[in-house]
């Protein structure tokens, strides 16, 4: 199996190829000359870094990243075997899941003290909650692959272990248990429902959050925005919102998602379109996080 590396040229073929989009119009989406997007195709060059990110932006607002998934899915029969029997990977991956998730919520450790600080190390400037945010989150995602397996069964018992377990010695946040009041968020204009409808809101979003359809995908991106508009904890939505999104992807056969802090914008765009019923950008979103996550597995090869 080998890495999936998307080039620059290679998006711009999909969206003239896949997307039907004229270069002229790849051109004016991207602000550039005609003659740019030539250079960039036929003669090798190479775009700015700043193009590189408008040509991903452009890419995948047009071209559907779906049929790229279920594609590596298709090398995967179990990706939770691979992850629990990859001792290299697994750290790798839990790794990466840690940092990337605390640093979407804010935290300032950076990947290296995320690292010592699950290994039990020294980290120098670091408040101790933010040590115990990578701490947790580890254990979270240790407790996620000992317990889950094809197919696995989300329950509300699950879910209330995983918050308790994230929030662990954070005991103002109430550990594994809904939230007791208002909460307050700062992106959205959509109001939260009240602290006596969450257990009514959790209970429909349990009902039908294991019967995903023909489409996974699509399925659990809806089920990650009708969790996080619940938004059922004082604190750890979008951590243990993550960790339930990784539970139903692996339970289905998909590679782990990996959602990147440099994606930070786009993934609360993504959320907040979700306010309108527009789901797409989410789908794209996990579609390229699945493929991050594919990655990760691939190395597999150099362990065995």
């Amino acid at each position: 199996m080998k890495k999936i590396e998307i080039t620059d040229k290679d998006k711009l073929k999909m969206l003239a190829d896949d997307a039907g989009l004229s270069r002229s119009e790849i051109a004016r989406a991207l602000e550039v000359e005609y003659k740019t997007v030539y250079r960039w195709i036929d003669n090798g060059v190479k775009p700015h870094p700043a193009h590189s990110r408008h040509i991903d932006e452009l890419f995948k607002d047009n071209v559907d990243l779906m049929g790229i998934v279920e594609d590596v899915k298709a090398h995967f029969k179990d990706p939770i075997r691979i992850l629990r029997e990859g001792a290299k990977i697994r750290e790798k991956f839990f790794l990466e899941m840690t940092y990337h998730s605390n640093a979407i919520e804010g935290s300032r450790m950076t990947l290296k003290e995320t690292e010592m600080a699950i290994k039990g190390g020294k980290v120098r400037g670091k408040e101790l909650f933010e040590i115990l945010e990578a701490v947790n989150h580890e254990n979270a995602l240790e407790f996620l692959l000992e317990n889950i397996n094809p197919n696995f069964k989300i329950d509300e018992e699950y879910i209330l272990r995983l918050h308790s377990i994230v929030m662990y010695n954070f005991n103002d946040k109430l550990p594994g248990k809904y939230r007791t009041g208002f909460v307050n968020l700062t992106d959205t204009e959509v109001k939260l429902p009240s602290a006596q409808v969450v257990p009514l809101k959790m209970k429909a979003l349990l009902k039908d959050i294991n019967l995903y359809g023909k489409d996974v995908v699509r399925k659990a991106a809806r089920d990650h925005y009708e969790f996080e508009s619940i938004h059922p904890f004082f604190d750890g939505n979008g951590r243990v919102g993550r960790l339930l999104l990784l539970t139903q992807l692996l339970s289905k056969g998909y590679p782990p998602i990996l959602i990147q802090v440099e994606d930070r914008h786009k993934y609360y765009t993504a959320l907040a379109k979700g306010d309108m019923g527009y789901f797409k950008n989410m789908v794209q979103m996990i579609c390229d996080g699945i493929l991050k996550g594919y990655n990760i597995l691939t190395e597999r090869q150099k362990e065995i």
